[in-house]
């Protein structure tokens, strides 16, 4: 497999739309990949348990960072239940290589199919969704 499956152009016009944390957060939260040291804080305002907005701020790779547009672009409107039953989903078809057209919005996330035999590298594109399953937890 050739770095251009991993990293095709669309991935990188994803990544590389930078970082956009919110001024004024109801919640934040920094997560590590201690394996490859990628980090990203998420940041998000809330309306009752609804998420209105969503932010972020990622030192981490192309694959990390192209998940967090993603998770920025679905995220308005659902809760953070919503989100960790997607990041389930996720999770599972990556690790058993299947097609990522598992839902409506989870649609944009095919891009990462290349990635799913390269075991080492779905961390990357999951630390998006631990970041909020930490908030979940404290919420």
């Amino acid at each position: 497999m050739q770095s251009d499956d991993l990293y095709n152009k669309e991935l990188l016009k994803l990544a590389s739309k930078g970082d956009c944390s919110l001024e004024q957060p109801d919640l934040s939260i920094t997560h590590d990949n201690p394996l490859c040291g990628d980090r990203i804080t998420i940041d998000l305002t809330m309306e009752e348990k609804v998420i209105k907005d969503i932010g972020y701020k990622a030192r981490s790779c192309a694959l990390c960072k192209a998940s967090a547009q993603l998770l920025k672009e679905m995220a308005p409107g659902h809760d953070l239940s919503f989100l960790q039953d997607f990041h389930k989903k996720l999770k599972t078809h990556l690790k058993e290589n299947q097609p990522l057209k598992f839902t409506k919005e989870g649609e944009s996330y095919n891009i990462f199919q290349p990635v799913s035999p390269i075991k080492n590298r779905h961390t990357c594109i999951l630390l998006p969704f631990e970041a909020l399953a930490k908030i979940e937890r404290k919420y």
